[in-house]
């Protein structure tokens, strides 16, 4: 309670001012809103535009938000649920995998392997909108607004990576069990560090590997701790917005239909962002092109290809061992959800237990 209450203290003091402008179509409305990590670029140039600016603008100043990013709020991501659920927000922004130790359906769009292009990424996501806005619902009081990827999560590495191999007997940073199963599939060991304390772990030899976004860890500065990026596809980091169901049914019914309209444009640019951050991050560590979004880091990361032989001992590794552990965890109605819908549109079958 004493953790809720300190949340809403900073948020107010966040908060937009009021505006003596009303647009006639909608009530005057202030929606209280955690964002994600502010020093990614989906942050910065897409999410913090559109809850600052972009509401504001169109509505002639009638719906507004007090908005605040996890750093500024003091939280880590994954109590964001919960908090969300209490009415603590009325709209959040929160990782999938956080919830996937209550439903591990939210692991099924970020198991390493299964879609390695994002226009697949994209369409695996719209087959399983459905299942995934049910469970928010049943699950977390809460309405799925949209949802968009990170960007393909590779390996940050520090010392001398050459391939699968290289990650034998070292520890990576992950942040969901598929993950972890890939990574000690391949000999090495999984350790949970908060995105935020991913350098300092780093640096004082917790891990030696880090996966995450290609831009997400150039904007962070990982650069400055690692020295290898490997390109081995480990998941897409998807994330949503959602709504507290309890907030959002007290909406007037036009601020609603425009809010979910607004949200169907935003998730286009999420995808669009992360479509471009994707091969920006990899410039931007490495210098292989330009850097347009990110920072050029200094001295530039050795980026690490993925061969053939990789490929195929990771596809193992995937139908071996991560498919198996998920559908154990998810059970046989999960799974044949999955099969029809995500499994269908990347060519990959789980095997119910």
């Amino acid at each position: 309670m004493q953790r809720s209450i300190r949340i809403l203290t900073i948020l107010a003091g966040l908060g937009l001012s009021a505006m003596a402008a009303q647009a006639q179509d909608f009530p005057k409305i202030n929606l209280k809103v955690s964002g994600g990590n502010q020093t990614q670029n989906l942050f910065q140039k897409v999410y913090k535009p559109f809850f600052t600016e972009t509401l504001a603008a169109k509505t002639n100043g009638a719906i507004t938000t007090t908005f605040g990013s996890l750093e500024e709020l003091g939280l880590r991501g994954p109590e964001v649920l919960r908090l969300l659920r209490q009415g603590v927000f009325d709209i959040s922004e929160a990782t999938m995998s956080y919830m996937a130790g209550e439903d591990s359906r939210f692991d099924g769009l970020d198991l390493p392997g299964v879609t390695v292009d994002i226009a697949t990424q994209r369409k695996a996501a719209d087959a399983f909108r459905p299942a995934l806005a049910k469970a928010l619902e049943t699950k977390y009081n809460t309405k799925l607004l949209s949802m968009s990827p990170v960007a393909a999560q590779m390996f940050y590495c520090k010392g001398d990576i050459t391939g699968l191999d290289s990650l034998r007997g070292k520890a990576v940073r992950t942040f969901n069990r598929a993950m972890s199963q890939m990574v000690e599939g391949a000999g090495g060991s999984s350790v949970n560090v908060p995105f935020a304390e991913v350098i300092p772990a780093m640096q004082r030899g917790v891990a030696q590997c880090a996966v995450t976004g290609t831009s997400a860890g150039n904007t962070a500065r990982w650069w400055e701790v690692s020295d290898h990026l490997y390109a081995l596809p480990m998941g897409w980091s998807m994330t949503f917005f959602g709504a507290n169901l309890r907030s959002w049914s007290r909406l007037d019914e036009k601020a609603r239909a425009f809010l979910e309209q607004q949200f169907a444009e935003l998730e286009d640019r999420m995808w669009a962002q992360a479509g471009s951050d994707l091969q920006d991050g990899v410039n931007c560590n490495t210098g292989l092109g330009p850097c347009k979004d990110g920072i050029e880091a200094n001295p530039k990361m050795k980026f690490v290809t993925v061969s053939d032989s990789d490929k195929a001992a990771a596809q193992k590794i995937l139908r071996e061992r991560v498919l198996p552990d998920w559908a154990k965890r998810c059970g046989p109605e999960c799974v044949a959800e999955w099969n029809a819908t995500v499994g269908k549109v990347a060519g990959v079958e789980a095997v119910a237990p």
